[in-house]
């Protein structure tokens, strides 16, 4: 009797922590619908919010760099918004003249392209012996009727649609270009504010919660903003890249296979195949031969982005495994369409680093290696081979400082132990600095090879 009441007291808390689980899920579910809805209501402010944080964060460097230079904080955001404004002022007035002018030539053209595509198609299936089945032939030539005439209808729509509803469209245009200024100035007062703003925000957090609140801010703005700006880069160069080939090919619409190049680019895996796709239709309808160039192009560049660009370019994002960035863009194209196809990845990696820091927190091992496949990163150890889950999290020690979430005129060293796994040390100033260690926890032997270290700077 006794070992079953005692199997029932043991046997509760685990149903109770079970049921607080499934509530937790349910519960987080019903919020994020939420949380969906109400952004769905508040679209004018959420696209404000929008463009006001990707402009900030593509400036951000910049601005950081001209601050470094000894210029005020607000004059370096100013210069940095200016010069962004600058580069995309410049690229579209040399890419709107051509691109508008071979969209109108595709659209005047299309109803003799829509033919030619069916001569083909006829040539094609009578080349595939299906004129000695009559079935098939009727099949066959009502599929290319109907497609002919609704690749005719789909053009003579947009045709209509350009010279009818868009003086309708007028006041909705003029409203969204209101947000896009109003989304700048908010990108002007981020830019120059935001080690203001999250000093006070982790105040605010309290002191508690301040230190885990500057490492979750640091990880989604290193997984976000770098992402985000290495998504930007390497879209506007895989674009004119593409762009200038096709020009050199002699492609009539050289300029819309670039923007539309460029554009999915930014859409990870399946954007380059839909602009691939795109690309290859656009050159079919001048001929065979440039059809062929036109891929060979694609790919030669596509590859040259990827594999030598990107990763220049991506050193200040978290690493995402291939598997884990297919399930996030299934997931967040689900939640959020093609914006959250886009967002998918640099979210993948915030998610991945904040596991990091609670495991590691709290179960006391070291989940990253150099070796790994889901969490491959460098590991870090104090100076007393202690794991610093929040380096771990971040991969890279000297965000904190370079990315203004904390002052700038306090620094830390970061050496390298020669051991196989070559796993980095964390100065322990910088490591007293960013978690609040106390400093008798340090061992003394680190303060002596600190002052040596400083000494022999001295002198040098």
């Amino acid at each position: 009797m006794d070992q079953k009441s005692n199997v029932s007291r043991d046997s509760f808390p685990d149903w109770k922590k079970r049921g607080l689980l499934v509530w937790t899920i349910i519960g987080s579910v019903i919020l994020c619908a939420l949380i969906l809805y109400i952004l769905g209501i508040l679209s004018q402010a959420v696209e404000l919010l929008a463009i006001g944080a990707i402009v900030a964060f593509v400036c951000s460097p910049v601005t950081n760099f001209l601050e470094d230079k000894g210029i005020s904080r607000g004059i370096s955001a100013f210069i940095s918004l200016v010069f962004t404004l600058v580069v995309l002022v410049v690229f579209f007035i040399l890419i709107a003249q051509p691109l508008i002018f071979e969209l109108t030539e595709l659209l005047k053209n299309a109803p003799s392209y829509a033919s030619q595509i069916a001569a083909m198609a006829r040539e094609f299936w009578w080349n595939f012996d299906s004129a000695n089945n009559p079935t098939i032939q009727q099949t066959v030539e009502l599929v290319i009727e109907q497609a002919s005439n609704i690749g005719v209808s789909v053009a003579s729509g947009i045709l209509s649609w350009i010279s009818t509803s868009a003086l309708g469209n007028i006041s909705s245009m003029a409203n969204h270009l209101m947000i896009f200024f109003l989304g700048l100035v908010l990108s002007y007062w981020l830019a120059k504010d935001y080690p203001v703003i999250v000093r006070e925000l982790a105040l605010i957090a309290g002191p508690q919660k301040e230190n885990e609140f500057r490492l979750m801010l640091a990880i989604l703005s290193r997984s976000t903003s770098g992402y985000m700006r290495g998504t930007i880069i390497t879209s506007a160069v895989n674009g004119i890249l593409v762009y200038f080939g096709c020009l050199l090919l002699g492609n009539p619409y050289a300029a819309l296979i670039g923007m539309v190049t460029g554009i999915f680019h930014i859409i990870p895996v399946v954007g380059p195949v839909v602009s691939a796709g795109i690309a290859l239709v656009l050159s079919i309808l001048v001929n065979p031969l440039m059809t062929l160039w036109t891929l060979i192009i694609l790919i030669v560049f596509q590859n040259l982005v990827d594999n030598v660009l990107s990763p220049l370019i991506m050193a200040s994002s978290v690493k995402v495994h291939p598997g884990l960035s297919l399930l996030g863009i299934v997931i967040g194209g689900a939640l959020g369409g093609v914006v959250g196809t886009i967002l998918a990845i640099p979210l993948t990696a915030a998610l991945r680093g904040i596991f990091v820091y609670f495991f590691e927190k709290y179960s006391g091992r070291q989940i990253v290696s150099p070796t790994g496949a889901l969490f491959n990163s460098t590991q870090y150890v104090d100076e007393e081979g202690r794991i610093v889950p929040e380096i771990d999290a971040l991969d890279d020690p000297h965000f904190f400082e370079d990315s203004r979430l904390v002052d700038r005129d306090i620094a830390g060293h970061v050496r390298r132990k020669a051991t196989g796994s070559m796993q980095k040390i964390l100065g322990h100033d910088f490591y007293q600095l960013l978690f609040k260690i106390p400093r008798e926890n340090i061992d003394s032997s680190a303060h002596s090879s600190s002052d040596e270290v400083d000494s022999d700077s001295g002198k040098k």
